[in-house]
């Protein structure tokens, strides 16, 4: 009976550390830090939709949730690597931030500047003074919804979410 307690324990001992370094390492591996989201208004679009309109087309072949959410960056703040189901139209209102996509390419975008996520390649942004903005999300319906997706840095940007955590 001892030696099947003792068992007990140090398997549960053992899954405990296996689920704190897994999300250690996810924590870390993302980079994201001082990055806030904070959800404003969800909705659900529940029909297809076909709209062209002013020459601006948009299409949905199944329901979709759109959600819009305000974003602040603290000073070296960086949104750690991920990526996004759907699409997120980013528009930013204060500061500026360095978008950079899987290929290591980067492009600064400042006060009413407007871009685009989207596809399954991970991308990183950072803000070296601050910066405030929002988000509109369009993604699939699912239950639950997910809005964000984190993945690990590229190869080509190994040290880059180090780097972020400096101001990169």
């Amino acid at each position: 009976m001892r030696v099947h307690r003792s068992r007990r324990k140090w398997v549960a001992a053992t899954v405990a550390v296996a689920v704190f370094a897994t999300f250690t390492a996810v924590a870390l591996g993302t980079g994201a830090f001082s990055f806030t989201t904070t959800p404003l208004a969800t909705g659900s679009l529940d029909n297809p939709i076909q709209l062209n309109n002013d020459r601006i087309k948009l299409q949905t072949k199944d329901p979709i949730i759109v959600r819009v959410a305000s974003v602040a960056f603290g000073p070296g703040g960086s949104s750690g690597w991920h990526h996004h189901p759907g699409f997120v139209v980013a528009t930013v209102a204060t500061g500026s931030l360095t978008y950079e996509t899987s290929d290591c390419s980067q492009t600064t975008y400042g006060p009413g500047s407007v871009f685009i996520e989207s596809g399954d390649e991970p991308a990183l942004a950072t803000s070296t003074g601050g910066e405030t903005g929002y988000l509109t999300y369009v993604v699939p319906k699912a239950d639950p919804a997910v809005f964000r997706i984190d993945d690990a840095a590229p190869a080509c940007a190994a040290g880059t979410a180090a780097v972020s955590r400096d101001g990169h």
